[in-house]
């Protein structure tokens, strides 16, 4: 891929890959890794972008497949429970319709579900894709991903009625 190549997915869904980024990692500084990562993984491909659906399953693979590659351990290990969220964070939300608290407990549960949960979870209500999409995206079966989906709202249900 070219620099300017880059550039113009970056300038039209660098927003969207950096919120990807920071939905994996669930901190500012490894996002920020990640999304350079992932960047240079972009730059070294030779993808030519034919459908704007093309280049966000491309992204999404590279950005997930930089995230497996590099935070292997992190996943590994038992990831110690947020205590809050920066008020930037909370204030750029889309359509705020209830408070504060209320965004943060569901980002707390969305992020304690296990990674292939808040992966599908993720990639099908906050970054709006198809389970078709999101299939093409994680490699798995349309089934696997429908599944999964069902398993991550019941899990999100018990720990959003435990607060």
């Amino acid at each position: 891929m070219t620099k300017t190549g880059l550039e113009t997915i970056l300038y039209e869904h660098g927003g969207t890959l950096s919120k990807f980024c920071y939905s994996l990692c669930k901190n500012e500084a490894d996002a920020d890794d990640l999304f350079q990562d992932t960047c240079i993984k972009l730059l070294k491909s030779d993808f030519v972008s034919h459908s704007q659906n093309e280049t966000l399953s491309f992204i999404y693979k590279t950005c997930l497949n930089a995230f497996r590659n590099t935070y292997k351990a992190m996943r590994r290990k038992k990831e110690a429970e947020i205590t809050g969220l920066s008020k930037e964070y909370v204030e750029n939300l889309p359509d705020k319709t209830a408070d504060d608290q209320t965004y943060e407990d569901l980002y707390i549960a969305v992020n304690s579900l296990p990674y292939k949960y808040k992966t599908v979870l993720t990639l099908i209500y906050f970054e709006d894709m198809t389970e078709a999409e999101a299939a093409a995206i994680l490699g798995v079966p349309q089934g696997t991903v429908k599944s999964r989906l069902f398993k991550a709202k019941q899990l999100l249900k018990k720990e959003l009625e435990r607060k």
